[in-house]
This record gives structure tokens, sequence and C-alpha cells, in this order.
């Protein structure tokens, strides 16, 4: 027990250092842009000098770089990134947080199937080794995986939405709607929400099916699973009680690690369906050079994966018996 608290401790303290390293990249980037902060603020003609003034006295913007990274790390650990240059009469992370409902409305979604659905392929495959199912599934996993997520969405809206007009191609409700806890505003959601997790869901299926079966066939090789055969245990009982619970464990990380990926496809994903989450916010922040929307919105992910990959950690660390024991 104590192994597993002091490799826990390390674990967080790694996971500090990443979140101040995140912090310093936010902040050396987003001034490595063509155009810096200051520049665009002055620049923009749809804000008011009293406006531009106070951001630049707030943020240091005229001070020396040393002195703009100092106030900036003292706001960044308030969560103040200031207000929207495009909407300036509203916080930057007021706008992150009204579009990460959509965003985790999407990424729920496609994560729950994503899961189940790699999860069921990859035990099956796994069992079934060299089947027709299994050629057929490993052949479905890597085409999906190899396929951009922008160009799968793009078909997506060409098939189902322009040619057969069966789905909607864009937004997250009917225009004009907003949503509500009533069964017309679900049966909406769920119309407009169908291509945008289909698109995310087939291709991240192939990333837990594949994990899976590898895990599940090297499982499936070990002394113990061939002593429950002798003892005359059913197929269905093995599998529940032995061979998936013990295959389970690089799932688990890859869960987490998976996170990363769905955001960053959610990213695409958005932007081509214009479903109003925090990847398009992002997108349409960086064409129009909104950089206090752009920093808290890369600081919110980046923090959001690595607490992810944290709560990972912590849990294989009381799944896996060795790592307890020494």
């Amino acid at each position: 027990m104590a192994n597993a608290l002091r490799l826990m401790a390390r674990k967080a303290l790694n996971s500090f250092i990443t979140i101040l390293l995140v912090i310093v990249l936010n902040f050396v980037l987003f001034r490595a842009m063509p155009g810096s902060p200051m520049m665009n603020l002055r620049s923009n003609p749809a804000l008011s000098e009293s406006f531009k003034l106070k951001m630049i006295d707030e943020f240091g913007l005229d001070q020396p770089m040393y002195v703009q990274f100092i106030e900036y790390v003292k706001h960044v650990l308030t969560l103040d990134f200031g207000y929207s240059f495009i909407n300036p009469l509203t916080p930057a992370l007021d706008l992150i947080m009204d579009n990460m409902v959509w965003t985790l409305i999407l990424v729920g979604a496609s994560s729950i199937f994503m899961i189940v659905i790699g999860m069921t392929i990859g035990i099956i495959s796994a069992w079934k080794r060299g089947s027709k199912f299994d050629t057929g599934s490993l052949a479905f996993s890597l085409f999906f995986y190899a396929m951009p997520t922008f160009w799968l969405a793009m078909m997506l809206i060409v098939i189902f939405a322009i040619e057969l007009d069966w789905l909607p191609p864009n937004s997250a409700l009917p225009y004009g709607e907003r949503l509500e806890l009533s069964w017309e505003s679900f049966k909406g959601l769920l119309y407009h929400l169908t291509l945008p997790a289909i698109s995310l869901t087939i291709g991240s299926i192939a990333a837990f099916s594949l994990i899976m079966r590898g895990s599940l066939i090297d499982v499936m090789t070990e002394d113990y699973i061939t002593t429950a055969k002798a003892k005359g245990l059913s197929d269905a009982n093995m599998l529940k009680h032995h061979a998936v619970p013990n295959a389970m464990l690089p799932m688990v990380a890859l869960i987490a690690i998976d996170i990363a990926f769905v955001v960053g496809g959610a990213f695409q994903v958005e932007y081509v369906f214009d479903y109003p989450g925090v990847g398009w916010l992002a997108v349409d922040a960086t064409f129009k050079h909104d950089y206090p929307v752009l920093e808290c919105a890369f600081f919110i992910i980046a923090l959001a994966v690595v607490l992810a990959n944290l709560i990972a950690d912590t849990l294989l660390v009381y799944m896996d018996p060795r790592i307890k024991e020494g």
C-alpha cells in the first residue's frame, strides 16, 4: 500500500508539472502567432477605447513580456482570462462554459457508444480468433481508424443529409429552439446529434476493439485460464469472471487517453457540422483572433485531459494488485 501511495504522489506531481508547462506554452504560443494580443486589440474597430484601455491595463499588455507573464499567471490561477474581443461584455470563461455543455453532450454520447461497441467487438473477435467475424471486424477497425474524422463527417453529410435528406447537416437543435427538459427538445437534440456522434464514434471504435482484442488474447494464454477450463467452467463464466476483468487494465488507460483524441476530433466534427461546442468556438475564435477565448479554451481542454489521465492512473493503481504489493 505504501508503494501505491508513493506512486500516486509521483503521478500527482507529474500532473502538476504538466499543468505548469501548459500555462507557459499557452502564454508563449499565442504571443508567437502572427499579430500579438496587443496589436489585435488596438486594431479591432468593434471595441471601444475604454474597453481596450481596461484590457491593456488589467493584463499589462503594454508592459515587458515578463510582466505580462506574471499578470497572465495571476489571472489563470483564478480562471480569469478577460473578456472576449468579439463579445466584449462577456467573459471568455462564460462563453467556454456555455459551449462546453454541447461538447460534453456530443463527447459523452460518443464515448459511451465507442466504449461499449468497441469492447464488445474486441471480446468477440478475441474469443472467435481467426473466424470470419474476427477478420471482418479487424478490416473494419483498421479502415475507419485510418480515415480522417473531418472527411468521414463530410461524407455523412453528403449521403444522409443531402442525398437521402434523412438527418440535418448542422446545428444542435432546430433553429429557434433552446435546450429544455422536455420530450420535444430531446427529440430535436437526438435528431441533430446523430450524424456528429456517428462521426466521432466510428473512428474511435477501432482503437477500443483492437486493444481489447489484443489484451484478451494475451490473457487467454495464461495458466489460470487453462485451469478454469480444466475445472469445467462454461465459456461465458470464464470470460465474465476471469478473462475480461484481467484484460480490462489496458482499457482503463486507453479510455483516458482517448479522451484527448475524441476532444481533438470534436474540433473537426463541430466545425463541419456547425455544432456549437467548444471546438467550434475555438476555431471561430482563431479566425477572428479572439485571444482570450482561445487561451481559455486550450487551457480548460488541456486541464481536463491531464486530470483524466491522473484519474486513470489512480484507477490502475487500485485495480492492479501487483502495484499495491510492490
